[in-house]
């Protein structure tokens, strides 16, 4: 595989329907307006104890009374791969509400236009990570089959995930110890986009009860071009 992004999450958030994150070597960020906003936002900010490339992290702010649905904002990489490996330092804030649906981290995206499709890494209400493959004809959670290590909620945590399309593998570790193993994940568009988009819940019109916080340092994809 190719290493195709190191990134330490080093640079200031631009403000922008769609812009380039300025030294980020081809990361762009999706946040339109400034701090402050009922559906949420994005901060670069510092936490000493980030664990691999401190002090700068990025703060996806998820404020109290937020509508399910929503990103705070989505920063995202363009690829072109079958296989891909990703891996990256996140912290949910404690306590969390994760209200009815969990909380998303993260999406890798297909594409192919609409028969492409997406899956998602989330943070569900069982406190364990999940991932949801939403293909054509395969909407079927992926739940950790290996291990079923609860998050610790104020804790950095090193999230990897991984998945070739061609064999159908999906895997995902927490703090080094593999989750999840599924051999069934196919689809026939290649991946074209990893994003951070951290969305809350789902479509129940549910509401944050408090102001939560995921904390995001260091990132890094690997590929293996089509």
């Amino acid at each position: 595989m190719t290493m195709i992004t190191d990134w330490g999450m080093d640079q200031e958030v631009p403000a922008g329907a769609d812009v380039a994150i300025a030294g980020s070597g081809g990361w762009r960020v999706v946040y339109e307006v400034a701090p402050g906003r009922a559906s949420g936002w994005v901060e670069h900010t510092v936490d000493s104890l980030a664990p691999r490339s401190s002090p700068h992290v990025y703060d996806f702010v998820f404020p109290e009374g937020m509508v399910e649905g929503y990103a705070p904002a989505t920063v995202y990489y363009r690829l072109a791969a079958t296989e891909i490996y990703a891996a990256f330092w996140w912290k949910p804030s404690a306590p969390f509400d994760l209200g009815p649906n969990g909380n998303k981290i993260a999406f890798l995206f297909n594409g192919g236009g609409a028969s492409g499709g997406q899956q998602f890494l989330i943070l569900r209400r069982d406190g364990l990570l999940h991932v949801l493959p939403e293909y054509r004809g395969d909407f079927q959670w992926r739940s950790p089959n290996v291990n079923a290590t609860p998050v610790m909620l104020g804790s950095w945590h090193f999230v990897e995930w991984y998945v070739q399309l061609s064999s159908g593998t999906l895997k995902w570790w927490l703090d080094g110890a593999l989750q999840g193993h599924h051999t069934d994940v196919r689809n026939d568009s290649a991946f074209d986009m990893f994003q951070l988009s951290p969305t809350f819940g789902g479509n129940t019109g549910a509401r944050k009860r408090q102001t939560d916080h995921y904390y995001f340092d260091h990132l890094r994809l690997s590929i293996r071009l089509p």
